[in-house]
């Protein structure tokens, strides 16, 4: 049956779209809760994060093991938060035989978009036991109570 359908060979020149697409959504998805874990090996790492928020503050927690103060970097334009780094690669002993290797290096870039304006002269960061905190104080403005508004 399918010898009557037109083949053509695909010449190497010739971009991959089906291939392009699936990367593409993969890079959408990818940080998102629930995406799959196992692409992370086609793409590269990124911290893991924990994000909760108070009456009086949003706080985030990042976990990056193995890596050193000065090798990230924390930034906050508007309401958009990054954090980005990179973890050096171990000099690899050729005297052992690797029988896995899953711990990630290289560069990683995390953004996320805060739900509440905060007050970037108060904010706090710090980096203990590979674990990045930081603590971003609401705005007066942002912690506005909710008022109920009844329906008829």
């Amino acid at each position: 049956m399918f010898d009557l359908l037109p083949f053509k060979r695909r010449s190497s020149n010739v971009p991959n779209v089906i291939s392009d697409m699936d990367d593409m959504v993969k890079r959408m998805w990818y940080g998102f809760p629930f995406h799959n874990l196992q692409d992370d090996l086609d793409i590269g790492w990124s911290p893991r994060l924990d994000v909760s928020e108070t009456d009086q503050a949003i706080e985030i927690l990042a976990d990056l093991p193995g890596m050193e103060k000065k090798d990230i970097s924390v930034s906050l334009e508007d309401d958009l938060l990054t954090i980005k780094g990179e973890r050096k690669e171990e000099k690899e002993n050729k005297d052992k035989q690797y029988h896995t290797i899953e711990r990630r290096t290289g560069s990683f870039y995390r953004a996320l978009r805060l739900p509440v304006e905060v007050d970037i002269e108060r904010s706090e960061a710090n980096f203990k036991d590979g674990v990045l905190t930081l603590k971003l104080p609401k705005t007066k403005d942002s912690k506005k109570k909710v008022a109920q508004i009844e329906i008829k």
